[in-house]
């Protein structure tokens, strides 16, 4: 079951390398284009969810608020990246997954993993020599402070969900997620100057970022259910990787010696976290009759 889990998870987080890719070719701006990506998801996720078990109220309320963080975390980011260094940027937001690890630990005190904190650090000495080689330092503190601030809310959506997902069914939970996060991320994207694609092509490209961000969501949160929350998020590392490599034949951008050290580093990393304790599965729940939605 944990290695089944763990499959899921490496292609989620693979699947994710690929959304970078298509948004450098998005026909509407930054911030529109995270809300159509979201918001196109639920498409997908609504087909799916129509007939899994219903959750209660007071846990789409939680789906609903993950997903308005993610969409926090998704526009801070976009700003933060206007505002700062490409290095300092993607340093400071990939801590999420360090503060996932960490935050059960300080809160619920619990007794934190040697393998998954050590294999989370490996891995963001990878992430700091990863950005070291795609731009220099020279941002500023409010640039800074949104990128962490980012970290922060996508770390806390990250745990939302983990929890959720372990005592509901991993669709309707990713359906409610996706739901809070296109709400959430509309009132920035109708800021935006372009936000409707121009041509037939346009929609196309935003539909294909929708429906690899679904599968990569789904996939990672059925991951969710059996492998601790940390492990999961520590493999995110892994989306830079999987962007930097195709953005090589797809995009003609020759990734320099020490984004490939880097690289290296980071899949270590994510191989040492994942080698930790198998934690033991949620026991699911009955599934309840769901109504129409």
């Amino acid at each position: 079951m944990r290695r089944n889990a763990l499959g899921q998870l490496y292609a989620g987080v693979g699947l994710s390398g690929i959304g970078p890719i298509l948004v450098r070719t998005s026909p509407v701006d930054p911030a529109a284009t995270a809300f159509w990506r979201l918001a196109l998801s639920c498409i997908p996720a609504a087909v799916l969810a129509w007939r899994s078990p219903a959750m209660p109220v007071r846990d789409v309320g939680l789906a609903l608020l993950a997903g308005v963080m993610l969409a926090a975390d998704l526009v801070l980011w976009n700003a933060s990246i206007v505002r700062t260094s490409v290095l300092e940027a993607t340093l400071l937001v990939m801590i999420y997954p360090l503060l996932v690890a960490l935050l059960p630990v300080l809160w619920l005190r619990r007794r934190p993993d040697g393998r998954v904190v050590g294999g989370g650090l490996v891995a963001f000495l990878g992430i700091a020599i990863l950005a070291g080689a795609r731009g220099a330092a020279g941002g500023d503190l409010l640039g800074n402070g949104m990128a962490l601030l980012a970290a922060l809310f996508y770390a806390v959506c990250f745990l939302i969900s983990a929890a959720l997902c372990r005592r509901q069914d991993a669709t309707t939970v990713t359906f409610w997620t996706l739901v809070g996060a296109a709400l959430g991320a509309l009132p920035v994207a109708l800021l935006q100057d372009r936000i409707l694609p121009q041509e037939a092509a346009g929609w196309l490209n935003l539909a294909a970022q929708a429906l690899i961000a679904f599968a990569s969501q789904i996939l990672i949160a059925r991951a969710l259910r059996t492998l601790d929350a940390g492990v999961s998020a520590i493999a995110g590392y892994g989306q830079p990787v999987v962007a930097t490599l195709l953005a090589w034949p797809i995009l003609g951008q020759v990734p320099q010696t020490a984004a490939l050290v880097g690289s290296v580093f980071i899949v270590v990393g994510i191989a040492l976290a994942g080698g930790g304790k198998a934690k033991a599965p949620a026991r699911p729940r009955a599934a309840e009759p769901a109504p129409g939605r």
